[in-house]
């Protein structure tokens, strides 16, 4: 079948919130008559994760559900979830819930209407809602934006949020460019498309930090790979 959207979600442990947000995406999909693939990349969950997934994959069939037991990360996650994908364009979010899926019509409606090649829900544009991050979180990663305008050069304002789309060409012709190590390769791939003279836009989205569990990753644990990676990116240039 030819998808117009495939959206890579990764999951680790998300039973709280898996079952709800795939339900609400495939919906607001299919309520715009969007064709589209959900590839969820499980990392080895411990808990029902795979087993919630599994259930609904018998009610929609446009759900993909590759297990991975001996990897771990998002960088790779989303490198696995995009090269299995078969849309005519490619997307992620987070499995979460702190993306809703009620955007995603805008965002393909710029991309049919070629206004833009990739698309990003920003946090920190005009109408923007961002709420529930800790203060310091938030500022570190205000800190870390502006650090990639100076240091990269990237105009768009919120490179490090995983809720985007995009032209599937713009994966063929940055994807053997990329080094798929820790978050930062979120960034890398606007980097990469800005380099490739791709449009890129932001819309406004309302951003809810995680509403069920708990953060996988420390603020510090997120720095340290931040100021790490940023300058290898860099040493590329």
């Amino acid at each position: 079948m030819n998808y117009k959207l495939s959206l890579v979600i990764p999951t680790f442990n998300e039973e709280g919130n898996i079952e709800k947000l795939l339900n609400k995406t495939h919906d607001v999909l299919k309520n715009n008559a969007i064709t589209h693939e959900l590839i969820i990349v499980d990392d080895g969950s411990t808990d029902q994760t795979r087993a919630i997934i599994r259930k609904l994959q018998k009610e929609v069939p446009e759900i993909i559900l590759i297990p991975r037991d001996n990897e771990r990360g998002l960088a790779s996650a989303l490198v696995r979830g995009y090269n299995n994908a078969r849309g005519k364009y490619f997307g992620s979010m987070d499995a979460d819930l702190a993306h809703d899926p009620k955007h995603l019509p805008e965002m393909l409606e710029i991309l049919e209407k070629n206004k833009a090649d990739f698309v990003i829900g920003s946090r920190y544009i005009k109408d923007a809602q961002f709420t529930g991050k800790p203060f310091m979180n938030k500022l570190a990663s205000l800190v870390g934006q502006m650090l990639i305008k100076i240091i990269l050069g990237v105009t768009a304002k919120d490179t490090s949020n995983n809720y985007r789309i995009f032209r599937r060409e713009i994966w063929e012709r940055i994807k053997n460019n990329l080094h798929p190590e820790g978050n930062i390769m979120i960034t890398e791939i606007v980097y990469l498309a800005q380099k490739n003279n791709f449009r890129i836009i932001e819309i406004p989205i309302e951003y809810v930090e995680r509403r069920v569990g708990k953060s996988k990753l420390s603020i510090l644990q997120e720095t340290k790979s931040f100021f790490k990676n940023i300058y290898r990116i860099k040493r590329r240039l």
